[in-house]
């Protein structure tokens, strides 16, 4: 289990570094990560500064958007 948690955690790493910017839904449709908010602790466990902020959208529901800080 452990093995595929750090293979999520690269996955969402790799992704923050070449795209700038994940959302959940991004990270459930696209990468096949149902857990991003754990993912992004773990990360963040290991050393990474991962902010979140919170959008809105066309129909006015909120939605975090994570980005990593070098």
């Amino acid at each position: 289990m452990a093995k595929k948690k750090a293979t999520q955690c690269s996955v969402v790493l790799d992704w923050l570094k070449n795209r700038g910017e994940l959302t959940n839904r991004q990270a459930v449709t696209e990468l096949n990560i149902l857990a991003l908010p754990r993912r992004v602790m773990e990360l963040r466990d290991a050393g990474y500064n991962i902010d979140m902020t919170y959008r809105v959208s066309k129909n006015g529901s909120r939605y975090g958007v994570y980005t990593l800080q070098e």
